[in-house]
């Protein structure tokens, strides 16, 4: 079974499990063919109070309000909704930030 890395700050998932700074992430095993979207909606659904803040249920996507790298680039709209996810594959989370 593949198995991915999810890094989360805890500004969008304040009861993520505590990491010390030099953390490699959550391993986490995934099914076959997942897809990143597929992945943060079954993690909403199983885990709700950890995971909740990520997902927007009305509009069944990764919300608005969170950034997602995958492998160190940012994901581009698409990728967000459609990327599979393969072993070893790094996924990280950030708050959206404006300003200057």
């Amino acid at each position: 079974m593949p198995t991915v890395t999810l890094k989360v700050t805890r500004w969008l998932c304040p009861n993520v499990p505590a990491e010390s700074p030099h953390s490699p992430g959550i391993r986490l095993a995934i099914p076959d063919g997942e897809s990143l979207r597929g992945l943060v909606r079954r993690l909403a659904a199983e885990q709700e109070g950890v995971w909740k803040t990520l997902f927007d249920e009305q509009a069944q996507e990764i919300g608005a309000h969170v950034l997602v790298v995958l492998n160190g680039c940012l994901a581009t709209p698409h990728e967000r909704s459609a990327a599979l996810l393969k072993d070893g594959d790094e996924v990280m989370f950030l708050p959206v930030f404006d300003g200057g």
